[in-house]
């Protein structure tokens, strides 16, 4: 289940999005698992390229709980989501320091340079104009300020790759992207094809879109995704448009930090940091 080709324009795509992200009880029950634990390594990434008493801005914060805790770690932080249903209760967390506002990271409410580091978790992906997305974080961070991502690298062959091994020794693959062994092979060659084609031959970033299913019962395995996530792409736009990568990748764990390290384009998560 790959999604079909986008048949929409990317105004209507974005309006059926907002109003699914706005009325879904079961996706915000979904997010409840984004706790402290699921969100430890998101926040340190922030924390650790954000300078002290940074103005930071976390956009696709969903439940609000990323936006807390680093405010927690003292910073000043303004969260946003496009759902004020999944904001609901990070309201009740509000201090002078910490602000939630409902927006759309495609047309941000902000004054230009009006933050030190801009971060998101798990957003990117979920983009219907990543373009137009991008250009906004960087109207809004301040010179010298730094933007950091987070998500899943949906085009890494290497994740559909360890879903083929988990599916061949009895276990489950992955919803949506690897829940057979055909399937996952398919992803897998069609991955290959992609990093080949965008780190050798790209010389500019192409975004691959995807029609987002967005029916209750296909919720998980970013199902919901629009954007064929790729750090190729937004490392070539960053630089295209004056930027600086600071870090391609940064990894977690004794494998994370080998792969980051030596293949960061090819790491099954997307942990980039650039500056403006």
């Amino acid at each position: 289940m790959l999604g079909t080709p986008v048949s929409e324009t990317p105004l209507s795509t974005r309006q059926r999005m907002r109003e699914f992200y706005e009325t879904s009880e079961t996706y915000k029950k979904l997010l409840d698992a984004h706790d402290e634990v699921y969100l430890r390594h998101y926040v340190e990434l922030v924390v650790r390229h954000a300078p002290p008493g940074s103005k930071i801005l976390d956009l696709g914060c969903g439940n609000g709980i990323s936006a807390r805790l680093l405010n927690q770690a003292d910073f000043d932080v303004v969260g946003t989501d496009i759902s004020p249903l999944f904001l609901e209760e990070a309201r009740d967390w509000e201090n002078p320091r910490l602000r939630y506002h409902v927006c759309d990271v495609i047309e941000m409410p902000f004054k230009d340079e009006s933050f030190d580091v801009i971060c998101s978790n798990e957003l990117i992906e979920h983009l219907p104009d990543v373009e137009t997305a991008i250009t906004e974080m960087i109207r809004v961070v301040r010179k010298g300020g730094k933007i950091v991502l987070s998500g899943p690298n949906l085009c890494s062959p290497l994740i559909p790759f360890f879903d083929w091994l988990s599916l061949m020794s009895g276990k489950s693959g992955r919803p949506v992207w690897g829940e057979t062994k055909q399937q996952a092979l398919k992803q897998f060659i069609r991955n290959c094809q992609l990093y080949v084609r965008k780190r050798f031959f790209a010389k500019s970033p192409r975004f691959i879109y995807r029609e987002p299913d967005l029916q209750a019962d296909a919720i998980g395995g970013d199902a919901d995704s629009a954007y064929y996530a790729s750090p190729i792409d937004l490392a070539q736009f960053f630089r295209l448009n004056g930027l600086t990568i600071v870090k391609k990748a940064v990894g977690f764990g004794i494998k994370g930090r080998i792969i980051a390290g030596t293949l960061p384009y090819l790491s099954p998560y997307i942990t980039m940091v650039v500056q403006k």
